[in-house]
């Protein structure tokens, strides 16, 4: 056995993964940092050595930001669209941009998926 294979194989037992899983982190870092970054549900950063960190960062999920940017385009478009889809208290549509933001970075799908179609059956009315 290799020094090399020693190694992995102690690497293995001490984080308790599988030899093969270590065998394709440390013989392809490439490949295994592109599966990582595009599991939706992980958002930790990978360390790859001599290239440095990637993290995936604010774009993690397109289709949520591309609502999104439609609902906030539309806000500042039609101002008085805060009364249909949100509490009826924010007195301007700063404060409704702000509390769409608050939810996108708490990746609060539900809700902004319902503020999405109310914005766009309202706008579609129009």
């Amino acid at each position: 056995m290799k020094e090399q294979d020693r190694i992995l194989k102690h690497i293995s037992l001490i984080k308790n993964k599988d030899i093969r899983v270590v065998k394709s982190i440390a013989y392809h870092p490439i490949f295994f940092a592109k599966k990582v970054m595009t599991d939706p549900d992980d958002y930790k950063p990978v360390r790859i050595r001599y290239f440095g960190v990637f993290v995936q960062k604010y774009m993690r999920n397109k289709d949520m930001y591309k609502k999104l940017s439609y609902v906030i385009k539309c806000i500042k478009k039609y101002p008085k669209l805060i009364e249909i889809f949100v509490d009826p208290s924010f007195s301007n549509d700063l404060e409704a941009r702000k509390y769409i933001n608050m939810l996108f970075d708490e990746n609060n799908k539900e809700a902004l998926t319902e503020i999405y179609d109310v914005v766009y059956k309202a706008i579609g009315d129009q």
